[in-house]
């Protein structure tokens, strides 16, 4: 693949931060593949303005996928979020590129990748015990903030072959953008959005 491998999650209607991250790397549609984990919506200020630009850059060629939040809009009978259905039931639920898989939560361990669930793999059902390990490959998830596992504040997680990268958007933290290509990460504070941090990993 010729680019970079770009990734964020749980977004969390911050899409003004991604938009500048993405305009920080210089990305490009016709050269990288921009993956997005899910969780576009809830707990920031703008959940609509992101679910706009999350659809924008799904047809200018990303590879977007559901989170919990994003499944809760799609069941949802309120009127300004019900009109969202379709466009989020056109999105994935797992993806895979080269050694990565992609998934905003993790997988039942107990099923093959072909059998997951839309709600197991989102984190929609919270009592299926997830998996965030499948043997020979990188299981790229967001969905669990990072600092949970101990990581400081703007850093993402990587244990083994996972790799977390929700570094707390929804909890007003930062927002990350990961280059898998080149194992580097730029990531923005949601609530001022003004200095981009970078640093490398791996």
């Amino acid at each position: 693949m010729k680019g970079r491998i770009l990734v964020s999650s749980d977004i969390h209607g911050h899409g003004a931060a991604l938009a500048k991250l993405l305009k920080y790397v210089d990305y490009n549609p016709k050269r990288d593949q921009l993956v997005l984990l899910g969780d576009y919506v809830n707990n920031g200020p703008d959940s609509t303005g992101t679910l706009k630009m999350v659809k924008k850059l799904h047809n200018e060629g990303a590879i977007v996928l559901l989170g919990n939040h994003d499944v809760r809009w799609m069941k949802s009978k309120e009127k300004r979020k019900r009109k969202w259905r379709a466009v989020l039931q056109g999105f994935d639920s797992m993806a895979k590129i080269d050694n990565y898989l992609f998934v905003h939560a993790g997988v039942n361990p107990s099923k093959s990748l072909s059998k997951q669930k839309l709600s197991e793999v989102t984190g929609f059902e919270s009592d299926v015990e997830l998996s965030r390990k499948i043997k020979g490959k990188w299981l790229v998830h967001g969905h669990v903030p990072t600092r949970r596992y101990g990581a400081k504040k703007n850093k993402i997680h990587v244990k083994g072959r996972t790799i977390d990268v929700d570094t707390g958007a929804g909890h007003g933290k930062h927002l990350s953008l990961v280059d898998l290509t080149h194992q580097q990460v730029c990531a923005i504070e949601v609530e001022h959005a003004k200095k981009v941090y970078e640093y490398s990993f791996g």
